[in-house]
């Protein structure tokens, strides 16, 4: 069976809740086998962007902010949401870096895109990778990002601690061992960085 065979026909959809960032929908499925799913709900929220940002000292510039769903503060890589006036992924990266940190960078790589939870939402999340971050601004944040401080660590610190917690987002974990190949070919990490064990979990202070 092929992968259109395996998808399932919506037969139905009805909005249940429509805003500025998110779409709940409710849809009538039938899968191949004719079996009846109803409701199904469907998260529909804008593409996403993390950045992966180094600096010339091998540090990654990262944000410790309040998140409200989990009820904790979580050091996280600089992420948010790709808006309408955004020309593409990359422009909407170099924009979230500017507005949450100041910084801008040289290089933005991009590392591929993922979907955040595919079993219920139709977003990706859209990773860079940026090249020789430095400040250049002040921050820009918007309402809800009061109290975002943003951290430099090493980028071996936050490798090793990958696996006990350190950074608490399951997506900007991904996006930092997706840029892992590029810091290696870049000699900012050595070889087999980040597979020595984990330290102790660090999901908030």
């Amino acid at each position: 069976m092929s992968d259109r065979e395996r998808a399932w026909k919506v037969l139905e959809t009805r909005p249940i809740v429509e805003d500025r960032w998110m779409r709940l929908r409710a849809d009538v499925c039938e899968t191949p086998s004719g079996q009846r799913i109803a409701p199904y709900y469907v998260l529909d929220y804008p593409d996403w962007v993390a950045i992966v940002a180094v600096t010339p000292e091998a540090k990654l510039v990262l944000v410790r902010q309040y998140r409200h769903g989990a009820g904790r503060v979580l050091l996280e890589c600089v992420a948010g949401a790709i808006d309408p006036e955004d020309p593409d992924p990359a422009a909407a990266a170099a924009r979230e870096l500017k507005e949450e940190t100041g910084y801008s960078c040289d290089r933005m790589i991009p590392l591929g895109a993922l979907y955040a939870n595919p079993s219920m939402q139709a977003n990706r999340m859209h990773s860079f990778l940026a090249l020789n971050a430095r400040p250049e601004s002040a921050q820009r944040l918007e309402a809800g990002e009061e109290g975002l401080t943003v951290e430099r660590l090493p980028i071996q610190s936050v490798l090793a601690g990958l696996g006990g917690g350190l950074i608490g987002q399951s997506m900007h974990v991904a996006a930092i061992l997706l840029a892992l190949p590029h810091l290696t070919a870049l000699g900012l990490v050595s070889p087999g960085a980040g597979e020595e064990g984990a330290s102790e979990p660090d999901f908030a202070r």
